[in-house]
């Protein structure tokens, strides 16, 4: 495989226009068209269809576009490793985190991070915990902190800590921090949860259903801030980690109660099939040291998970409550 021919073609991908793609990588696009063919050549089938004033991509060309995704990631990680045989390593890394988590881990890793190591760019990505974990089995992340509900192959990952779940409401929904809910009377409160197959929707409903409870959802979203807006604007109640409302609480623009025995499992993950670059494995260190403050702080708790269970095997959730 040409290295030149495969950053054109992700070039094209991303702006899904030869003249255009051919302006930003500074070759003429009868060259960039050729290269394109050329491509289509050596896999042997079509990759791109004309489409208006652009192209559009066919499905294998999305397939190999994700391919290509983790190759780049994989040879940008090998650049990375030899640089680090200086006494100053740079390169990237490349770190994923899930929403909830962010403020209390993610700018701290990075500050502290970026100060010992200044040659060295992380490149940060905030999805959902399945997003980042499927990133890494693909190679196009590093690293990443993630609570896995359905065991994903290609992926091992070992505890930071674990924390309660709280079920939070509007500020004057008389909730407090001192009295917890039982994990059954969940069942009677109207919440606000994200769509299936999101880890935190299974994870509340299979808890709820392990007693014969069904939930009860009154509106869905996806995303951290529009289930904090709604719940600010009295329009239902939610469940999430402590870690997700901090902030919230500590305005005073949400309350929040304990719910008895919930309790989630944050890990940090890494791809299974190579090693971590000598940078990578200096942020996995900078992280392990902030969850440990965190415990120490008493924000979380200690956590332990099995080699098995790290391994993502089948019949097991990271996500656990205490039984």
């Amino acid at each position: 495989m040409d290295l030149q021919r495969l950053h054109y073609f992700l070039a094209v991908m991303e702006h899904q226009n030869l003249s255009t793609a051919a302006q930003l990588l500074r070759v003429s696009q009868p060259t960039l068209s050729r290269q394109m063919r050329a491509l289509e050549r050596e896999f042997g089938t079509p990759l791109f269809v004309r489409a208006g004033r652009g192209i559009e991509p066919t499905e294998a060309a999305k397939r190999l576009s994700e391919g290509f995704k983790g190759l780049e990631r994989q040879l940008r990680s090998l650049k990375s490793e030899v640089a680090s045989a200086s006494d100053q390593p740079s390169g990237e890394v490349a770190f994923g985190i899930p929403p909830s988590p962010r403020t209390l881990l993610a700018v701290p890793l990075i500050g502290r991070f970026a100060e010992a190591f200044p040659n060295v760019t992380v490149r940060v990505t905030e999805e959902t915990s399945g997003q980042v974990s499927d990133q890494i089995a693909g190679g196009m992340l590093d690293l990443a902190v993630t609570n896995i509900h359905e065991p994903v192959r290609g992926v091992t990952a070992e505890p930071l800590g674990r924390e309660q779940m709280l079920l939070i409401g509007p500020p004057d929904s008389k909730l407090t921090r001192r009295a917890s809910i039982a994990i059954e009377d969940l069942g009677d409160v109207p919440l606000i949860l994200t769509t299936r197959p999101n880890s935190l929707r299974l994870f509340v409903e299979t808890r709820l259903a392990r007693i014969g409870r069904k939930t009860k959802i009154c509106i869905e979203a996806n995303t951290l801030p529009l289930m904090t807006d709604l719940v600010m604007a009295r329009l239902g109640h939610t469940v999430l980690p402590s870690c997700g409302v901090r902030e919230l609480l500590k305005k005073k623009l949400v309350s929040a109660c304990p719910v008895e025995g919930f309790y989630i499992t944050w890990l940090i993950a890494q791809p299974k099939s190579r090693p971590l670059s000598f940078a990578a494995l200096q942020l996995a260190r900078v992280l392990r040291e902030i969850a440990d403050e965190q415990i120490a702080k008493k924000i979380w708790e200690p956590a332990e998970m099995t080699t098995k269970d790290a391994e993502g095997s089948a019949g097991q959730n990271f996500l656990t409550g205490a039984e």
